[in-house]
């Protein structure tokens, strides 16, 4: 698995800085003008795709990087579009760049700095050398078994993104777990433990900001703090498997009972955001992630198994049938760990005939 740690670049010149600020705006440009090419015309990484974007001061390297990085993006835009069915614009080449192995560098320093960071600039022979030091979450990852340092990283604006190699290790022996994830609650797991209280008012502060405002990426900001630290919370160092739903395209089309009011106090909840925090933290720990079919989790009631839409009323569950009832999500985490712990040890099953096999 992969990991990526940003580090600072505070320690680099006025001279480097602005070195490195014309580089990442001819870089910009040049992918940008890649990607406009790739959506009319397919095209692939060779010398005639390579060919159709003029140069400028950008070295051969350079542009093969950049054509990399726009094919990556048409591609994964293309599928997304039609994965989802919904129409999408050309995309448009924003923020921080990402640059290969061949255009950057990371190297340990041998002076009074603990690395280097070596990238291509625009002029030939004279690359920008910058000198950065460790933190407490690099030492921690590069202390990990075989981890290996790569070469590359994402540049920003006073930073880098360095990317970590850590060899995957076996699952670890736990206990099992499921969690729900929710809008009210961030999550509720199958012992009833409830995470993240407050993360309707969370939500609640991005949609009040006006959108594209400093405002509204300071309060974004605080809302993918909020939900790293929440899910840090979870026992992990005793699970052994965790179950969570698979959830996709939740905030698409209009269905009933869901108003407009409704979709505009959801359109600020970043499911995905929380579900792409579990998978890290679970690969780290080692737990097995167990993905199950999201239908009826929190319409079937835990009891008798009676599924009915009646038997939810908000954050409220009471079966028709056998009048059992218990918090909604909670509800939600019980169905959730069932079918968890079956595909969990259909897929041990099958592993172990493929193994004997």
């Amino acid at each position: 698995m992969q990991r990526a740690v940003k580090v600072s670049l505070g320690l680099a010149t006025a001279t480097k800085l602005r070195r490195l600020d014309a580089l990442r705006r001819e870089i910009r440009s040049c992918t940008q003008a890649y990607v406009d090419s790739l959506w009319t015309l397919p095209g692939k990484l060779d010398a005639v795709t390579l060919n159709r974007v003029p140069g400028g001061s950008l070295s051969y390297r350079h542009r093969s990087n950049c054509l990399k990085v726009a094919l990556e993006t048409a591609i994964a835009t293309k599928r997304a579009a039609k994965a989802t069915g919904r129409p999408v614009s050309k995309p448009t080449i924003r923020g921080a760049i990402r640059l290969s192995s061949l255009v950057a560098q990371v190297e340990k320093s041998k002076g009074t700095f603990d690395y280097v960071l070596k990238i291509a600039g625009l002029v030939k022979g004279k690359p920008i050398v910058i000198p950065f030091k460790g933190h407490t979450r690099l030492d921690h990852w590069l202390s990990k078994p075989g981890a290996k340092l790569l070469k590359g990283c994402t540049l920003g604006e006073g930073w880098a993104a360095l990317w970590i190699e850590v060899p995957s290790l076996p699952e670890k022996a736990g206990r099992s777990l499921a969690v729900d994830i929710g809008i009210h609650k961030l999550l509720v797991d199958s012992d009833g433990t409830k995470y993240g209280l407050e993360t309707k008012a969370v939500c609640a502060r991005v949609r009040r900001c006006k959108p594209g405002s400093r405002g509204r990426l300071r309060a974004s900001r605080a809302r993918r703090d909020y939900i790293n630290k929440v899910i840090k919370t979870l026992p992990w160092d005793a699970i052994g498997v965790l179950g969570i739903e698979d959830l996709n395209n939740l905030k698409l089309g209009k269905r009933p009972g869901r108003g407009k009011n409704f979709r505009k106090a959801i359109a600020p909840w970043t499911y995905r955001q929380a579900i792409t925090r579990i998978e890290m933290l679970a690969q780290e720990h080692r737990v097995r992630l167990v993905a199950v079919d999201p239908r009826n989790t929190s319409r079937m009631c835990p009891s008798c198994g009676m599924v009915a839409k009646e038997n939810r009323r908000g954050e409220s569950f009471r079966c028709i049938r056998c009048n059992y009832s218990a918090d909604a999500d909670f509800v939600g985490a019980t169905n959730i760990l069932a079918r968890t712990l079956g595909n969990s040890r259909q897929s041990m099953v099958a592993e172990r005939l493929a193994a004997t096999g």
